[in-house]
């Protein structure tokens, strides 16, 4: 009798160890792990601001039990930040953009988008052409035009990595008038900051770069834009043309993404995806975008793979020169 009712207790205690461990297993790791989002770079650039803008909403949305923290891999290069967050468990995602893509076709990386976790793309934005504020040239036509006679005779410069959009979109316009963008004379800067103190002090004759990035100095008249990729003049940059109305046909968007470790679990990424979901969908989340001049472009981890596979390709075929990316 004493054997049957140990053999009972034996098989409760195992049946409420097992209950406890699928219990903890089904666990979210959002409800008990607090969230780092790595930026590569320094405060302010691109990446670091798509990071604070999800940070706000994420908590001000109360979608998240725990902190979000953002931990900023400084020096070297976009990888070292990347490295990092491969590195470290499901709660740790990163930032990305075709950076992700170029710098491996360029030979400037060894990683590529098949060892990280593909969890969203958020949104885009668009890329402009700043000059000094005494710049002779007073729109983006004007500039090539220059370029085109003598390509060599003006610095154009850009931030912070070789092969990222601002230096690719202004290649590819420069390629589209008629000037062989491998003859420019291109700049690098480790930062926006540097890349437009540069601009002012006429170290360089025009800059490249984003609306995010731009922003703050255009609206303080510290340099004029002369040209973006947009279809149509931006909302809060009217004075600014388009390509497309200067000649030259171009439309080019700079899109950013969220990614995660290579071992993600199906389950893992799930919870992402919910999550992400959520986020993009919120009155706080529209309105930082509204705010920041961004583009809603929200895709899946799914989308997001299939999305990244396509600009893959998109971007072989314009760094071989055969066609544009839009």
């Amino acid at each position: 009798m004493k054997k049957a009712i140990c053999l009972i207790v034996i098989i409760i205690c195992l049946c409420l160890a097992l209950t406890f461990n699928e219990k903890k297993g089904g666990d979210s790791f959002l409800e008990h792990s607090p969230l780092y989002i790595v930026v590569s770079g320094v405060p302010d650039g691109g990446f670091d601001q798509t990071a604070q803008v999800m940070k706000s909403v994420l908590e001000k949305e109360k979608l998240v039990k725990q902190p979000v923290n953002i931990l900023y891999q400084r020096g070297g290069t976009v990888d070292k930040g990347w490295t990092y967050m491969l590195e470290r468990e499901t709660n740790y995602i990163s930032l990305n953009s075709s950076l992700l893509l170029s710098r491996n076709l360029l030979g400037s990386s060894n990683m590529t988008m098949n060892d990280v976790t593909p969890l969203a793309i958020l949104a885009e934005e668009w890329q402009v052409v700043a000059v000094p504020v005494d710049s002779p040239f007073s729109n983006g036509k004007e500039l090539l035009n220059t370029l085109k006679m003598k390509p060599d005779s003006l610095k154009i410069g850009f931030a912070p990595d070789f092969g990222n959009d601002d230096q690719i979109s202004f290649a590819r316009a420069a390629e589209m008038a008629g000037i062989d963008p491998y003859r420019i004379q291109f700049l690098k800067f480790d930062s926006a900051d540097d890349l437009f103190q540069a601009l002012i002090d006429h170290e360089v004759d025009a800059a490249t770069t984003t609306i995010t990035e731009v922003r703050h100095d255009y609206e303080k008249k510290r340099l004029k834009l002369v040209a973006t990729t947009t279809n149509k003049r931006l909302a809060g940059f009217e004075d600014v043309p388009t390509w497309k109305e200067q000649g030259i046909p171009l439309i080019f968007s700079h899109w950013r993404g969220v990614m995660g470790p290579k071992q993600m679990s199906q389950k893992d990424i799930r919870e992402w995806d919910q999550l992400l979901q959520k986020m993009t969908q919120t009155k706080s989340w529209k309105k930082q975008l509204k705010q920041k001049g961004w583009t809603s472009r929200y895709m899946n981890s799914k989308e997001a793979k299939i999305f990244m596979e396509d600009q893959l390709r998109r971007y072989e075929q314009f760094i071989q020169g055969e066609q544009a990316v839009e």
